[in-house]
């Protein structure tokens, strides 16, 4: 079982805060990297986009095609409109293709770094996005 070592969990949650930061000031759109885009919603979107790209790097079993259908859903399901739910999977998908690239470079990531338990990835197959953690 992959357990998610507090120094790993701490580098993911800087990382996160600091790409969010950035975005935001690029795109300046006042808390998300994404114009429009509800800085929580960016959040679980990028969260999403990062795991999967680490764990198909990794090896692990997971669609990406239906967790992004599910994180969409999640967004619609949560009272959003389909605009702001299409923008999520837009983010997905960019933070998942970036990282993917990024992982790709990087022969030790999946001994050194791997840190995405597969009760997340479960989680994120039936649906379910917690906010950023």
């Amino acid at each position: 079982m992959c357990l998610e070592p507090a120094h790993s969990r701490a580098r993911y949650l800087v990382a996160a805060a600091v790409a969010a930061l950035l975005l935001s000031a690029c795109a300046g759109s006042g808390g998300s990297g994404m114009v429009g885009l509800p800085a929580d919603e960016f959040e679980r979107a990028y969260a999403a986009g990062y795991d999967v790209a680490a764990a198909e790097r990794c090896g692990a079993n997971i669609d990406a095609g239906a967790v992004r259908h599910a994180l969409v859903t999640d967004v619609e399901r949560r009272g959003h409109p389909s605009g702001i739910a299409d923008k999520a999977g837009r983010t997905f998908d960019k933070t998942r293709s970036e990282f993917t690239q990024k992982l790709h470079a990087r022969p030790d990531y999946c001994v050194t770094e791997y840190a995405v338990p597969p009760e997340r990835l479960a989680q994120y197959a039936k649906g379910e996005f917690s906010p950023a953690r």
